[in-house]
Parts: C-alpha cells; sequence; structure tokens
C-alpha cells in the first residue's frame, strides 16, 4: 500500500511539474531539441569538399554564397576574409542559433579556420544542420587566403559580444 501511495504521488507530481511547464512562457520545450554544435574530429568525416583560395574568391559577393569564419573572435578581429561571417565552433545555445541565422538564405557554405582540419567539424555540423546547402570548405585557411593577397578586413566581430563570447 506504501508502494502504491509513492508511486502515485510520483506520478502525480510529475504531470504537475509537465502542467506547469506548459503555461510558463520561459518554460523548458519538451517537444524539439535542437542538436548542439559539437566541433570534434569524428564530425569531419563526412565533410570531402575542400576549395582553393581563388575558387572561393571567385564567389565572394554571389548572392546565396555565404563565406563563414570558424576561429576565435580574436582572431576574427585581427583579420578575416571580407563580408565573412563568424561561425565559431565553440557557440552554444542562442549564439549558435543567431549565428545559423545568417546563413538561412545560403545555397553555399564556405567555412574557413586557421588550417583546413579547423574548419573540417564545423563544415560537417552545418551539413547535419542545413538541408540541400552545399558545405564546403576552404583549403589552408585563413593563412591560404591572405598568403594568396586576397580581400581580408579586420575589426571586431560585432554578433562575438552576443552570450559572452567577445
Amino acid at each position: 500500500m506504501l508502494f502504491l501511495r509513492a508511486l502515485i504521488l510520483l506520478a502525480g507530481g510529475a504531470l504537475l511539474g509537465v502542467a506547469a511547464n506548459a503555461i510558463r512562457p520561459e518554460g523548458l520545450r519538451v517537444g524539439s531539441f535542437e542538436s548542439p554544435t559539437v566541433c570534434d574530429e569524428s564530425e569531419a568525416a563526412g565533410v570531402s569538399v575542400e576549395m582553393e583560395p581563388s575558387e572561393v574568391s571567385k564567389l565572394c559577393g554571389s548572392t546565396g554564397v555565404v563565406i563563414a569564419d570558424a576561429r576565435s573572435p580574436k582572431s576574427f578581429a585581427e583579420g578575416h576574409v571580407a563580408d565573412a561571417v563568424h561561425l565559431p565552433c565553440d557557440a552554444a545555445g542562442s549564439v549558435a542559433s543567431q549565428a545559423i541565422s545568417h546563413l538561412e538564405e545560403a545555397k553555399t557554405v564556405i567555412v574557413y579556420g586557421h588550417d583546413t582540419d579547423e574548419a573540417r567539424p564545423v563544415a560537417a555540423s552545418l551539413r547535419r544542420r542545413l538541408h540541400g546547402v552545399r558545405i564546403a570548405v576552404l583549403r589552408g585557411g585563413f593563412p591560404a587566403w591572405s598568403a594568396q593577397g586576397l580581400a581580408c578586413v579586420s575589426g571586431p566581430c560585432d554578433d562575438c559580444a552576443i552570450g559572452g563570447h567577445k
């Protein structure tokens, strides 16, 4: 009998908790799950498209093409591909969602980092999130781009201050 009462109390408490969560505007979302941005080597396995800096430079300014910098905000501020969006692999939650929002209209996203290997896990994560979008990695990363004298700019990332990523 004691076990039955405990079970009823447990079930009632769970139902009350779910009901309270449902009516609270800031309650937890139970019905959907957004995969977190993860940057580990195991994700890089699915990325095979690499592009040379000269190929990417021909796409700059084209409609539907977004170049994404996967480096730290500090590295981004020191120099980045002109018109690149900052998309750090360590972003989470609302920072990651806002960064991904820059890619909503993209048909092609080219990711770069300090080198090719740094960009691969971010590209793999984007491939899982952005269905129907061509995802590529800039071969050689930002140093290869810069070494070819292609368009670079410096300055802070306006979006990097969001969520403490400064």
